[in-house]
This record gives structure tokens, C-alpha cells and sequence, in this order.
């Protein structure tokens, strides 16, 4: 008996080795990778975003099949917003808070490496039925800053099991079928500003198809050159160049998030952009400075022509980031604390 079973065992290692197969490697999941929802739920830098989910009804979608493409704004981009605890969501019309958070979720997978390389404002749909803006800017050195809409990827190609994650540094601002001249209306911090854009024809234009860039100052930012509603009323436009006077804080024809300046400096190493104003004779130029780390801001300067060494009549920089890129329906506001022009220095020659 003892000789039966060598034998079998000796039949079986060399059956065993005879019949041997290429080993087959099988696909296992990974069991770490969640869905969305759960994902941001379980990171502590997303608590604000997580809870935004909940209160509009998205959460439970975001944990379906997908594939979704979530660009998720860090708590701290809401706290500049003035949002720091869930409960600020209940002072918030939800339907409104739902389109805004939706604007934010793509209905499709959109990793770093299908954004075109060095493309500016390229377009695509969001889970709220508009578009957003994306640029890369890569240039020859590689730098791939990913911006989406004006807010820029600190965390990009965030694995998810139904989809991708990136995290923005701030909350995109789309004011869905608003234009610029409905958002200003809104707001009455630039009542002066619309008050002189009226007295130089130059308000009902805002209504049009555009785009425009507009660098709105505030009633406090024209005060502090001497423009208020009483002077205002007391000016004889006769006697003023208004397209230098208040046109210089529009741009015609251009659709400027802060970010593209700087994919621009990346793409082509200039990021500047200079024009005419209306008059023809004045020079504008936009810029976009960056401080640590990735905080952009931006820069105006008037000057009297386009010379190359024509002295500036004004320059203002502008910080805050929660006040820029203002998207509405034809165009882009930047909020502004300076104002450029004075009355004396817009006298018709």
C-alpha cells in the first residue's frame, strides 16, 4: 500500500507538471477607489462641497454609474465666499445652489490628458446644461496648469470608481442667462459706476451679445477720485472724454477669465494684453501677476498712446480672487477697488 501511494503522488507531481499553464493573472478591483460622493464625504478639504451635495439632492446621483468629471472647490474657496459651516447652505435658495453645484459635475470622464494641450477656453458640458471654459496651459517647459472656467486644478486626475476628481482653489461664478449688464443692475455697490456708463452712452451696449470684459469699480473705488452721483450729475459729458472717463474699464470683444493671462504668459511667455480704447488714442494693458503659491491677481495701466515708452497715466492692481471672473451670458466682471481715471484728467483737447 505504502508503495501504491509514492507511485500515485509521483503520478500526480509528474501529471502536474506535464499539464502545467502560463500563469493567469486576474483582474481584481480596487477596493480603495469610491465613488464620488464618498470619496469627497471622506476628505476633510472637502466638508463645505460634501455638504452642498447633500442639501441639493446631488449626493445620491454622484454615487451612480456615471462616468462624471467633479471639480470640487476646497473649504476653503467657500470660506472666501463667506460660507463656513453647512448650515450656511439653509440660508440659500436650493434650486439655485443646485445649478451652481451642478455646473461644477461634467456628465462624462475628463482627465488632464484629454484637455487639449495649450487650448484656451475650450468648451465643455456640464451636468447643469451649460458649458464651462477649460484651459491648459502647458508650454515648453510642461507646466499642464489646468484652469476650469478661472478657477485653477491644485489636485488634478483624482481617481474615482465612476468617474475623475479635480480640486479647484475657488468656486466657479456662472450666472446662468444673465448678462453683464443685469449683474451689475443687481448690485448696488456699482451704482455710480452705472450711473456714468449712462451719461456716456455706454450702458446699453452691456446688453448686448458682447463679450465684454468689464473691470467694475466700486462706488468707494470712483470716490477715491472724485467721482460720486452728486459730481457726476454737476458734469457737462460735453466737455469729457467718456470713453476714456468710464470706457477704460471695458473691454470690447474679449471674454478674459484672470487665468487665461497667465495661460497665455505659459503658452506663448507673454501674458499681457494690449488694446485701443474707444477713442483711439488711449492704450490700455491687462496683465495678470501671481503670488505665492498660485494666487493670480491683476493689473491695468491707461496710458496716452501706444508708444513704447509713453508714461502711464494710471495703473491699479486688483487681489481678491472671490470678486473676479464673474461669468454671465456675454461676457466676464472683474470686481475693481481703484478707480483709473479722474474727471480733470478725461477733459476733451
Amino acid at each position: 500500500m505504502k508503495h501504491l501511494k509514492i507511485l500515485v503522488l509521483a503520478m500526480l507531481v509528474c501529471g502536474m507538471a506535464a499539464c502545467k499553464h502560463d500563469d493567469l493573472t486576474v483582474t481584481v478591483p480596487n477596493e480603495n477607489i469610491r465613488p464620488a460622493t464618498d470619496f469627497i464625504k471622506n476628505n476633510y478639504e472637502m466638508t463645505l462641497f460634501s455638504a452642498a451635495l447633500k442639501k441639493t439632492g446631488l449626493a445620491e446621483q454622484l454615487n451612480g454609474a456615471g462616468p462624471f468629471t467633479v471639480l470640487v472647490p476646497n473649504d476653503l474657496a467657500f470660506n472666501e465666499l463667506g460660507i463656513f459651516s453647512p448650515s450656511d447652505f439653509d440660508k440659500m435658495n436650493v434650486d439655485s445652489l443646485k445649478k451652481v453645484i451642478s455646473y461644477h459635475i461634467m456628465p462624462r470622464k475628463l482627465m488632464l490628458a484629454d484637455v487639449p494641450t495649450d487650448g484656451v477656453d475650450v468648451r465643455y458640458p456640464t451636468l447643469e446644461g451649460s458649458e464651462l471654459y477649460t484651459t491648459l496651459g502647458s508650454g515648453q517647459y510642461k507646466e499642464n496648469k489646468l484652469f476650469f472656467s478661472g478657477a485653477y486644478a491644485t489636485r488634478k486626475d483624482v481617481i474615482l470608481s465612476n468617474g475623475v476628481l479635480h480640486v479647484i482653489e475657488k468656486m466657479m461664478k456662472p450666472n446662468f442667462k444673465v448678462t453683464t449688464q443685469q449683474w451689475l443692475e443687481k448690485r448696488a455697490e456699482y451704482s455710480v459706476f452705472i450711473e456714468g456708463l449712462k451719461k456716456f452712452g455706454l450702458w446699453d451696449q452691456l446688453a448686448q451679445a458682447g463679450p465684454f470684459t468689464v473691470f467694475a469699480p466700486s462706488n468707494a473705488a470712483l470716490a477715491s477720485i472724485g467721482i460720486t452721483s452728486a459730481s457726476l450729475a454737476a458734469l457737462n459729458k460735453d466737455n469729457y472724454n467718456g470713453d476714456l472717463l468710464f470706457g477704460a474699464y471695458l473691454m470690447y470683444n474679449r471674454h478674459f477669465f484672470i487665468s487665461d493671462s497667465e495661460a497665455l504668459r505659459i503658452i506663448s511667455g507673454r501674458g499681457d494684453y494690449s488694446y485701443y480704447l474707444k477713442d483711439n488714442k488711449h492704450y490700455m494693458q491687462f496683465s495678470v501677476l501671481v503670488a505665492y503659491p498660485q494666487n493670480l491677481y491683476y493689473r491695468l495701466i491707461v496710458k496716452p498712446s501706444n508708444e513704447l515708452f509713453a508714461t502711464p497715466i494710471k495703473s491699479v492692481e486688483y487681489y481678491v480672487q472671490s470678486k473676479m471672473d464673474n461669468l454671465c451670458s456675454n461676457g466676464v466682471i472683474h470686481h475693481l477697488e481703484s478707480g483709473l481715471l479722474t474727471p480733470q484728467q478725461s477733459i476733451k483737447q
